[in-house]
């Protein structure tokens, strides 16, 4: 049995909830109080990180689905590593920093392992290839509360070159809103043939849910972040990158994927190697709870 508790995970209770299914995957979970010496103490960013100095457990594991360059004082990586035996989120596998990849994409989807037939990889096939025949409209959609960076606006009024963008959320909103709950989301997009669902902000790996529901609605992904995304685990010629610092580069992208949607909806999704990806992801923080706790 492995003891766990928590600590600042309030504002990602989805995300908690996937945690401990994945941990009683591993053994039977039990959740007790921080003053109970917990074999695991799970971390998130929306609190106070000076209170977990204070807790004692055998293992204090950090998760963050968000960009931390965005969040002091948890952008201060001295200051995880002294605070925390684990660091999982966006950026790449470097056990000298105590950090293994685990993107927070992968808490999106009820699957915890890809060594059967139940799992995310076949998943969102499936839901690609069934949801892009429910496409009855050649418009984009975008699904935002804001446009911080500005790189969203800069997509739309590439696009609204070509064909018209709807806006069911509260950013550049034009249209009826839409429900708050992801099955909301995937029904609304997989009406429509684009989706522009850019990251954010830019950061080491940082590429969340975004693409894959996009993906997973049957839709064409119009994407911006810090690279392409996911370069191992998704194919290329599955989305239109948009390279917003070269303006002249993101309006052919955008022409290409207006004029010729049909190159961006044929084959397989996801790279063959895909699978064996993920499922080191889940692999590797399996490994470090069995030798840890």
């Amino acid at each position: 049995m492995i003891s766990i508790s928590i600590v600042n995970f309030s504002g990602a209770t989805g995300t908690l909830k996937w945690f401990l299914n994945f941990f009683n995957t591993i053994d039977t979970i039990k959740l007790v109080k921080n003053n109970e010496n917990p074999d695991i103490l799970f971390c998130s960013l929306f609190g106070d990180i000076n209170i977990i100095k204070n807790i004692s457990a055998k293992c204090k594991i950090f998760f963050t689905g968000e960009n931390l360059i965005l969040r002091p004082p948890y952008n201060n990586e001295q200051l995880l590593l002294e605070t925390f035996d684990l660091l999982l989120g966006f950026k790449y596998t470097n056990l000298s920093k105590k950090t293994l990849r685990f993107p927070l994409w992968l808490a999106y989807y009820p699957f915890y392992c890809t060594k059967t037939d139940n799992n995310i990889i076949d998943y969102i096939e499936k839901q690609h290839l069934l949801n892009k025949n429910h496409t009855t409209q050649n418009s984009a959609v975008i699904i935002a509360r804001h446009d911080m960076g500005g790189q969203r606006i800069q997509i739309i009024k590439e696009i609204e070159k070509y064909i018209s963008v709807l806006a069911p959320g509260r950013f550049y909103n034009n249209t009826k809103l839409i429900g708050s709950t992801t099955i909301d989301k995937i029904n609304y997009l997989k009406q429509y043939n684009y989706n522009i669902c850019p990251e954010n902000s830019e950061g080491e790996g940082y590429c969340t849910e975004k693409i894959f529901q996009a993906l997973e609605s049957g839709t064409i992904p119009i994407y911006w972040g810090s690279s392409y995304p996911e370069v191992d685990i998704i194919n290329e010629n599955k989305y239109c990158f948009c390279d917003i610092k070269n303006p002249e580069k993101m309006s052919k992208s955008i022409k290409d994927a207006i004029e010729n949607p049909d190159k961006y909806l044929e084959g397989n999704i996801f790279k063959e190697n895909s699978k064996e990806i993920i499922q080191q992801y889940y692999d590797d923080l399996i490994k470090y709870i069995k030798d840890n706790v």
